[in-house]
C-alpha cells in the first residue's frame, strides 16, 4: 500500500488504517499556520520541510468560543463530540486528513473532499460521526478539510481592508482556507494515487454553505467536478427578509467587526493582532454573555464572494457541474425554522408581490390566522424543504443535472427523529461509532447511502452498484417533467413530487428580483 508519498513541500509518512487496505495521513499542512502577522490575512502556501514528516496525529481544532465535548448533557456534545475534550484548540489549524486506498501513485482514484459544518463557528474535521476509512474502501480518496472559524475566520474590519494588497481577498478567510485546501489537493493528490481531474466537494450545514461558496466563486476555476450539498441550499424566493442567504456588504461587515473590537475593549487592529488567541476568545465569551451572541460569517467582499448564492443561482453563475442536494425530514418540522404567520403578516407578504398580489392571494386562499399559520407549515414556505426543491426546479430549468434526496429514516435511542446531521452517520457508514442502538436495517441503509455518494464522486451520477455488488434502486435526476426525489426510509425509495403552484409562483417572483441583480 502507499504509505509514503512525496508532495510539493516534502515527503509524508502515513499510517496503516483500521482497515489495512487504507493509508491514513493525519495533519497534512496545506498552508502556513495563520498566526502572528498572518492572523486575519489570506492563507499562505505551506512551507517546505526536510526529511520525512510523520502524519500520525490529528492537528489542533480551530479556535472556537466553546470547547466541544465539555458538556455531556448537551445533545450534540453527546452525539458528535464524546472525546473532543481530549483535543486541543489553536490558531495553527490549517491541515488536511487524507485517507487513500491506493497501492501505487498512478491509480487515478477519484477524490472526495469533505468540509465540516458547525455554523462557521464550530466543528472540526475528525468528529466521531466521520469515518473516512469506511468511505475510502469504496474506491475513493477522502480528504477532510479544516479551516478557520468564527472570529478568526470571518472578521472584517476597516483596518484589514486598508492594509490588504490590491488583488488579495479582504475577508472570508475561512472560505479562502477551504479554497487553498482544494487547490492543494488538485496540485498534490496524484502522489496519493488520486485523479486531480475528478475532485468532488461535499459539506453538511455550514459545510453545505461552504460548498456553495466554493462553486459560486470564480477563484476556483474549473477544478471542482461535482458538489454535494446536505442541509441545506442557500435559496431565496425574493419575498423573504430574513435568511442566512442574505449576506452583508463588506462595509456592513467592517462596521460589525469594528463594533465588536470596541465592545471587548480593543482600540485597534494592531492591539487585536497582538492579543493571545485564548484571551480574545475569553473576552468574546464575556461580550456574548453581556451583549448577546456575536457571530462572524460570510460577507460580499467583492473578490471571493461577489454576490449572494441566490443571485448566482438565479443568474446561472455557478460551476457547470452535477450536484446532489437534500435535507433531513426532521429539519422541516421545527416551528422556529418555518416561522409562525398570522393573517396580518400574510397580507404584508402579499404586498411584496406588487402587481402580482392578487394572483398570490387567489392561489393561496388564506382568510384567517389559522390558515396563515398552516401555510408556513406547507412545503412551499418551509425553509429547508421548499428552498431545496425550488433550487432543484431552478437548476433543472437551466439544463443542469441535480439529484434531490430527503433523509427520512427512524433514528433509534430517543425521540430526536431525523434531526439535523443525522444523515452523516449514514453517508459515512459510521453507525458503529454511535451510542445509538442501530440494528441491521440501519446498517443496510448506511451501506447503500455511502454507495450512492461514492458512485456520485466517481461518475457524477449516484446510480450503479451497491458495495455488496447488487444494483441500487434507480435515482433519477430532478426534472420539471418528472420531479424525482430519493427518500431514504428503511430502504431507498424513489418518489415523484407532485406539482407545487405556490413554489412555482414564489420562484418566478424570485427571478424578477434576482436576475442580473445583486442582493446587497
Amino acid at each position: 500500500m502507499l504509505r509514503k508519498v512525496k508532495v510539493k513541500n516534502g515527503i509524508l509518512q502515513g499510517l496503516v488504517g483500521k482497515d489495512p487496505r487504507i493509508t491514513v495521513f493525519r495533519g497534512v499542512p496545506y498552508a502556513k499556520p495563520p498566526v502572528g502577522e498572518l492572523r486575519w490575512r489570506a492563507p499562505q502556501p505551506a512551507q517546505d520541510w526536510e526529511g520525512v514528516r510523520k502524519c500520525y496525529e490529528y492537528a489542533d481544532m480551530a479556535m472556537m468560543r466553546f470547547h466541544p465535548g465539555m458538556n455531556p448533557d448537551d445533545f450534540y456534545d453527546k452525539e458528535l463530540h464524546p472525546t473532543a475534550a481530549e483535543y486541543r484548540m489553536s490558531e495553527d489549524c490549517l491541515y488536511l486528513n487524507i485517507f487513500t486506498p491506493a497501492k501505487t501513485a498512478d491509480e487515478r482514484i477519484p477524490v472526495f473532499v469533505y468540509i465540516h459544518g458547525g455554523g462557521l463557528q464550530d466543528g472540526y474535521s475528525y468528529e466521531v460521526e466521520f469515518d473516512p476509512e469506511r468511505v475510502a474502501r469504496r474506491g475513493v480518496i477522502v480528504v477532510m478539510v479544516a479551516y478557520r472559524l468564527g472570529l478568526f475566520g470571518f472578521l472584517a474590519h476597516p483596518e484589514i481592508t486598508a492594509r490588504t494588497p490590491d488583488g488579495e481577498v479582504i475577508s472570508n478567510f475561512g472560505m479562502q482556507d477551504q479554497s487553498m485546501a482544494i487547490h492543494w489537493v488538485h496540485e498534490n493528490i496524484e502522489a496519493f494515487g488520486g485523479d486531480p481531474e475528478r475532485i468532488v466537494i461535499c459539506g453538511q450545514s455550514a459545510g453545505a454553505r461552504s460548498v456553495q461558496a466554493q462553486i459560486c466563486t470564480s477563484l476556483n476555476g474549473n477544478i471542482i467536478k461535482g458538489g454535494i450539498i446536505q442541509s441545506g441550499v442557500s435559496m431565496l424566493f425574493g419575498d423573504e427578509e430574513q435568511s442566512m442567504a442574505i449576506l452583508p456588504t463588506l462595509k456592513e461587515a467592517e462596521q460589525y467587526g469594528a463594533s465588536f473590537l470596541h465592545a471587548i475593549g480593543i482600540r485597534n487592529l494592531e492591539e487585536a493582532e497582538k492579543m493571545d488567541a485564548d484571551e480574545l476568545m475569553r473576552r468574546m465569551d464575556e461580550a456574548c454573555v453581556r451583549d448577546g451572541r456575536y457571530v462572524f460569517g460570510l460577507c460580499i467582499d467583492g473578490r471571493f464572494v461577489t454576490e449572494s448564492a441566490p443571485s448566482a443561482y438565479y443568474n446561472n453563475r455557478v460551476a457547470d457541474i452535477p450536484l446532489l442536494v437534500g435535507i433531513c425530514q426532521g429539519e422541516t418540522q421545527s416551528r422556529f425554522l418555518r416561522g409562525s404567520m398570522n393573517y396580518a403578516q400574510y397580507l404584508k407578504i402579499a404586498e411584496k408581490y406588487g402587481d402580482r398580489k392578487e394572483a398570490f392571494l387567489l392561489l393561496t386562499q388564506v382568510t384567517n390566522d389559522e390558515e396563515a399559520d398552516a401555510l408556513t407549515a406547507a412545503d412551499a414556505f418551509n425553509q429547508f424543504l421548499g428552498g431545496t426543491r425550488a433550487f432543484c426546479e431552478l437548476r433543472s430549468e437551466q439544463g443542469q443535472k441535480v439529484y434531490f434526496f430527503i433523509f427520512d429514516h427512524d433514528i433509534p435511542g430517543d425521540d430526536a427523529g431525523s434531526f439535523h446531521g443525522s444523515d452523516l452517520w449514514f453517508m459515512f457508514d459510521s453507525l458503529g461509532n454511535s451510542w445509538r442502538p442501530f440494528e441491521g436495517k440501519h446498517y443496510d441503509l448506511a451501506r447503500q447511502v455511502t454507495s450512492y455518494w461514492t458512485n456520485f464522486v466517481k461518475t457524477g451520477d449516484p446510480n450503479g452498484l451497491d458495495y455488496n455488488g447488487n444494483p441500487l434502486p434507480v435515482w433519477e435526476p430532478y426534472r420539471k417533467e418528472k420531479r424525482s426525489v430519493m427518500r431514504f426510509t428503511d430502504i431507498p425509495r424513489p418518489e415523484v413530487q407532485g406539482e407545487s403552484p405556490v413554489i412555482d409562483f414564489r420562484l418566478s417572483f424570485g427571478k424578477t428580483v434576482f436576475t442580473d441583480k445583486d442582493t446587497d
